[in-house]
């Protein structure tokens, strides 16, 4: 189908000419007010507004163009309000020659205004354009996820997978923008004369429209691989379904969405690869926006450095305020004194201006170090304490000597009960005992009593399990 089979052929002239800014604003006035009156406008509404508009536009000097005879009242004198009336609804009637709107007759023989399907697509782009919204590049591919992975795959896949398709189309349409948004920028940057403009022009517009709204977005919170794998898989395993695909099929012919078994199959295997294709080409599409954006960081440098480095001379600006002050004609203004203040201060080269030499590094020099002897009775001191701290250190020849001692008394058996502690050593060695008794190394064992009796010495508590002998060869002694 071709554009013109649907919109009128003079539908952009509306965009052109001397009034062109004016129409703009006045199309976007009336998107918003038909969003909020959605099944017409009453055009007196309007009719005030766009007097308002033209009005305000008229007040700031802009010149404007109107194929209107002047209105003048009986005394032959011009009717201002008149006039902006006239100019209102001659912007509406050509609004209705250019195909933007329809007018409607209704009750009481009122007039409404009515957007054409292509006028609110129209509209609702160059609002988009105007607005320089933040776009949710991982919505796309959550939206895709959701379509392929929900309950909708399953009962209508043959519609998923073309929803699917749509929100690939759509995302990838958002990078290849954000991408053409970089170089537009690039080009705006680098036609700059001023430094003050290349800063005005990264800060405010660049970093504002394209970093904070989109890239910075797409390369952290709105990243979009934690659905991109997930998506790969499922697209790739219903490509190897043959009964997903049957089922597909079937679903699309009954839905009326394909008329032969054929086309659906063709048409729902080519989506599938498409989807494929733009998931498994985000790698190179991230890699050249990326590259993108460091071409215009470098571009903004390079420009601004150049600025730096080719502003306007100390001659230029003694021939100009010298040029202003010759002519007598014209008295010593503010501009003269701004031109003799911005002159630079240019000093003789001195020691002073040049970098300093660097000195060499001293070697490090260490301070004497000195043997300070220690006393006998300070060696005594600590050797004791080193015995007494191995006196009291838990081994295993004092666990082993702990329970045979007991084990001697008791026949080569025992129970736990007959090692209970008294103390807080005894409590630390019977823990020993548990441990040493499982490893196989120790001369006893533990066996585990099945009623896990638990007793109590003093604040202490544990099992009473049965502590047995070991022999040389490892059987239990009896």
């Amino acid at each position: 189908m071709k554009l013109f089979e649907i919109v009128p052929e003079s539908f952009f002239r509306l965009l052109s000419g001397t009034n062109r800014q004016l129409n703009a604003e006045a199309v976007q006035l009336l998107y918003e007010h038909a969003k909020r009156e959605r099944f017409g406008i009453r055009i007196e509404l309007i009719r005030d507004l766009y007097q308002e508009l033209i009005e305000s536009w008229e007040e700031t000097g802009a010149q404007l163009e109107w194929e209107i005879e002047p209105l003048v009242n009986s005394y032959g004198q011009l009717n201002i309000e008149d006039v902006s009336r006239t100019k209102a609804s001659s912007l509406i009637r050509r609004l209705e020659a250019l195909g933007w709107i329809e007018l409607e007759t209704r009750d009481r023989y009122e007039v409404y205004i009515v957007l054409p399907h292509y006028s609110v697509r129209m509209l609702s782009l160059i609002q988009e354009l105007c607005e320089g919204r933040a776009i949710e590049y991982q919505r796309y591919a959550f939206a895709t996820y959701g379509m392929l992975s929900g309950e909708e795959s399953r009962e209508r896949p043959a519609m998923a997978v073309r929803e699917a398709l749509s929100n690939t189309l759509q995302f990838d349409r958002e990078l290849f923008t954000l991408y053409n948004n970089m170089k537009h920028h690039m080009e705006q940057v680098v036609s700059k004369k001023s430094i003050q403009d290349v800063l005005d022009h990264h800060f405010d517009h660049y970093q504002k429209d394209i970093v904070e709204n989109s890239y910075h977005r797409l390369k952290t919170s709105d990243h979009v691989a934690r659905y991109r794998h997930q998506i790969l898989d499922i697209v790739q395993c219903w490509q190897l379904d043959g009964a997903w695909m049957e089922q597909a099929v079937k679903d699309g012919i009954s839905g009326g969405l394909y008329v032969s078994l054929e086309e659906a199959e063709s048409h729902l295997r080519q989506s599938l690869r498409d989807i494929e294709a733009i998931y498994l080409g985000l790698d190179d599409t991230f890699y050249r926006i990326d590259l993108r954006h460091n071409q215009y960081l470098r571009s903004s440098y390079d420009r601004a450095r150049y600025l730096s480095q080719h502003h306007q001379g100390i001659d230029q600006k003694l021939a100009s305020t010298l040029e202003v002050l010759g002519d007598l004609s014209v008295p010593i203004t503010d501009e003269a004194l701004n031109l003799l203040s911005k002159l630079q201060l240019i000093r003789a080269l001195d020691k002073g201006s040049l970098l300093s030499v660097r000195k060499k590094r001293v070697s490090h020099q260490p301070e004497e170090h000195y043997v300070l002897p220690i006393p006998e009775e300070v060696r005594e001191q600590l050797r004791e304490e080193r015995i007494e701290r191995m006196r009291k250190a838990v081994t295993r020849k004092k666990v082993d000597d702990f329970v045979l001692s007991r084990l001697q008394n008791n026949i080569n058996n025992m129970e736990i009960a007959d090692l209970s502690p008294q103390n807080v050593e005894e409590v630390l060695l019977l823990t020993y005992v548990y441990l040493y008794g499982q490893d196989g190394g120790s001369p006893y064992q533990i066996e585990r009593s099945k009623d896990r009796l638990i007793l109590h010495a003093g604040p202490y508590r544990f099992y009473n399990h049965k502590i047995r002998a070991r022999i040389s060869d490892g059987r239990q002694r009896t």
